[in-house]
């Protein structure tokens, strides 16, 4: 029996199916399950569809990390993802949740990914044309908080900072566009807490273990160096000596795993 084809539908003709665009040179969607990817590339290359081979790639298309990217005679393309986006992204339950019924057949089950989820691709990219599709969602009204929230699961779930990309582009689109977000500010503070713990984290494995040595090492105020390390004492990340002054700061360690 042949197995169901599930995917998600993103990219320019998730933007078309909202209304806030007309037109799309490819389609980008994310399959569920590396047996449902070959019967998409399958029946993609039945339709006259031709894998691409790296020559034939542009540098940008490159740095998508597609699982695959076909194209007919014409040059429409697809652009296949499996499960993940970009090398990025994951297809979280969440996105799944949040996907709206496109296309439901026995063979093929079409989703497309909200709006929310569509920005938050686009977001964490560094490609031009994606700050124009994420001005259009901007401008189409989204959930805010969504994004936010989906933005930190994955950070936490992949242990990559993707804050500090949607970051980046948000203030993009603040300077180009004018659009301001509301989670701007938050993302903000979240960047800076985790870079400033990076950077105590790497001070203190150099040898700095005084407020006033890693003050000196990082460039953060002596104010900061207290506020983060606080922190990183309550996520028990470090310990602090206070059986002296100036107090000591040491790392935690923890078991390797096998």
């Amino acid at each position: 029996m042949t197995v169901p084809v599930r995917l998600i539908i993103i990219g320019g003709l998730g933007l078309i199916n909202f209304g806030l665009k007309e037109a799309t040179k490819d389609v980008d969607v994310i399959v569920q399950g590396s047996e449902g990817l070959s019967v998409l590339v399958d029946n993609l290359k039945a339709l006259k569809y031709r894998a691409m081979g790296p020559s034939m790639i542009s540098r940008p298309y490159k740095k998508m990390e597609a699982n695959q990217i076909l194209e007919n005679s014409e040059g429409f393309r697809w652009d296949i993802f499996l499960n993940q986006v970009c090398g990025a992204l994951v297809l979280s339950e969440g996105m799944k949740s949040r996907a709206t019924p496109f296309y439901e057949k026995e063979r093929l089950q079409a989703r497309l990914a909200s709006k929310e989820d569509l920005f938050l691709f686009k977001g964490i990219t560094d490609r031009e044309a994606d700050l124009d599709d994420m001005r259009l969602l901007a401008e189409s009204g989204l959930n805010w908080r969504v994004i936010e929230q989906e933005c930190k699961n994955q950070s936490i779930s992949s242990g990559r900072l993707w804050e500090n990309a949607l970051l980046g582009n948000l203030i993009d689109l603040r300077k180009r566009y004018k659009i301001t977000s509301p989670i701007e500010q938050a993302l903000q503070e979240v960047v800076e807490e985790r870079l400033s713990e990076d950077a105590l984290r790497i001070s203190i494995e150099k040898g700095n273990a005084t407020v006033t040595t890693m003050s000196k090492d990082t460039g953060l105020t002596a104010y900061l160096v207290r506020k983060y390390a606080k922190k990183m004492e309550e996520k028990g990340i470090l310990q602090v000596d206070r059986s002296s002054y100036p107090h000591k700061f040491i790392l935690n360690s923890y078991p390797k795993p096998d």
